[in-house]
């Protein structure tokens, strides 16, 4: 899932705490200062033992309805098709959904996941933060089904919000400076354009066809995306995917509309469940992520859904 502003990451704070001296009588208000200190660092400690034991070997990246805090923010979904499994990009790591209450974070690495997408079998590329790398990890690359991951290019330089393996190519929207860039080897990038955008999809018929949510509304894109145009008269998506069967939108309010001709026509069919994060499509089947760390599908565009990840 693509988005036009960079996260707002944490910053790193210190202090220093001035010892009592030996037998020097304490004060009220020093001893409640020494009293509020001790008690908060208990909670760092729980905090960092926890830490430590969520981020510990392979073996314990353990179910997720079970042993973790949840997604949060999902700006990835996509299936397999070699498994037919569907993962789950997040700003804590890559997962895998098993069944309804069960999805195994799979990655090792400490990874904020901004762009994902399937290349192949057990094959993908990803983009957006490390705490143990550059802050911006630019292209990454897993061939294990997202176990491992390593740099392929712009490491440190882009932090893509939008990733399209199509045509055999890699479409990107870099984040840092609003670069649409397309790569045929995933090493030297093609910079396209520049334009403020969030999602984008490009045609699964037509390496040239692109669509995608911009400041003014749906955008079009023929060329490439070396130029952009308004879509006049498109709903006011927020989400977008694109597959044989069409183009698929979803707008804030949960409501889905579907394309049958490349985005000119649209049509509203039912509505999300919930708060979409995002969707992708899959030989019929329209997933969404939604808040709450629920995945839900439907194969009758939104009028009935099937829970495929609802936490216990």
């Amino acid at each position: 899932m693509s988005r036009t502003s960079q996260p707002t990451r944490p910053s790193s704070r210190s202090g220093s705490a001035r010892k009592a001296q030996a037998g020097e009588p304490q004060s009220g208000p020093t001893r409640k200062i020494v009293v509020t200190a001790l008690a908060a660092l208990a909670v760092l400690s729980a905090v960092v033992v926890f830490v430590l034991r969520d981020q510990g070997s392979s073996a314990d990246h353990g179910a997720a309805g079970t042993g973790h805090d949840g997604f949060g923010h999902v700006h990835g979904v996509a299936t397999d098709p070699g498994s037919g499994a569907l993962y789950v990009a997040t700003h804590v790591g890559l997962f895998r959904v098993d069944d309804a209450h069960t999805a195994v974070r799979v990655s090792k690495d400490a990874l904020d996941l901004m762009g994902f997408t399937v290349v192949g079998p057990g094959h993908f590329l990803a983009s957006g933060h490390s705490e143990d790398g550059p802050a911006n990890v630019g292209l990454i690359e897993s061939t294990d089904g997202g176990v491992t991951w390593r740099a392929k290019s712009l490491s440190g330089a882009a932090d893509f919000h939008g990733l399209q393996a199509a045509h055999g190519s890699v479409y990107g929207y870099n984040s840092t400076d609003g670069a649409f860039m397309v790569s045929v080897d995933q090493r030297t990038w093609e910079q396209r354009s520049r334009v403020a955008m969030g999602e984008f999809a490009v045609s699964p018929t037509d390496a040239q066809s692109i669509l995608a949510v911009g400041r003014d509304g749906l955008q079009r894109s023929t060329d490439g995306g070396r130029s952009w145009q308004t879509v006049a008269g498109a709903p006011a998506v927020g989400l977008l995917a694109w597959d044989r069967t069409g183009v698929w939108g979803v707008a804030q309010d949960g409501a889905i509309w579907s394309s049958t001709d490349g985005g000119q026509q649209w049509q509203r069919r039912g509505a999300v469940p919930g708060q979409p994060h995002s969707i992708a499509t899959d030989k019929g089947t329209l997933f969404a992520a939604l808040a709450g760390d629920r995945v839900v599908a439907t194969t009758d565009a939104g009028a009935t859904w099937t829970d495929r990840y609802v936490p216990q």
